[in-house]
């Protein structure tokens, strides 16, 4: 387990840039934050839950009170080849799922493990649950009854006049692009951000 410092009062955000508004930048309030939650992100083979599968699976535990926050990070070894668009993507090759992954019953034991009962938080949570839920299926592992909230659903009520809710493009506007997308622990820093913003704008956690 590693630790990951995210500095939400500290961090100079564009929350009102978020907003539609060009007022500078200011922290992210995160009062209205639950005490603890977990924002995760994952890569996968594809778009279908039912055929595709996760190549790496990523978190965040974020806990009030503290600046450093433990993470989860694991690349999956498929059943399947990576695909060559994938890999495009992503960055993540066959050579490394084939040395660095892990069977996803493994993965998925100690992701529970991590997140407990807590909150799971994820930027397209229709998307990545579906996966995770399949992954448990397919494993035989029970599913996640953790309550849910959705970064991306939560942005389109804070921010009903943008034109894009690309995660990318939300952390172009934010100014939270400094690692590379499409790796699961830094999306999922860039996920936790937005959604803190999203929280503090709706005054709501989902």
């Amino acid at each position: 387990m590693k630790y990951f410092a995210v500095l939400l009062l500290l961090v100079a955000v564009a929350y009102f840039v978020f907003r539609g508004r060009k007022s500078g930048m200011q922290p992210v309030p995160i009062d209205v934050l639950p005490d603890t939650f977990i924002v995760f992100d994952l890569e996968t083979t594809g778009l279908k839950a039912e055929s595709n599968e996760i190549i790496e699976l990523a978190a965040i535990r974020f806990k009030k009170g503290t600046n450093t926050h433990d993470t989860f990070q694991s690349l999956v070894k498929p059943k399947k080849a990576v695909p060559k668009k994938i890999t495009e993507i992503t960055g993540i090759t066959q050579a490394m799922v084939d040395v660095e992954g892990r069977p996803i019953e493994e993965v998925l034991e100690e992701f529970r493990s991590f997140v407990g009962e807590f909150r799971l938080v994820t930027f397209n949570a229709e998307f990545d649950m579906a996966f995770l839920q399949a992954a448990a299926e397919r494993t035989g592992k029970r599913s996640f009854d953790n309550p849910v909230s959705c970064a991306l659903k939560m942005a389109r009520r804070a921010w009903p006049q943008r034109k894009s809710f690309r995660l990318d493009d939300l952390a172009k506007d934010g100014n939270i692009n400094q690692g590379k997308a499409h790796r699961a622990l830094e999306d999922a820093r860039r996920a936790l951000i937005v959604y803190a913003a999203a929280a503090a704008q709706l005054k709501s956690i989902a």
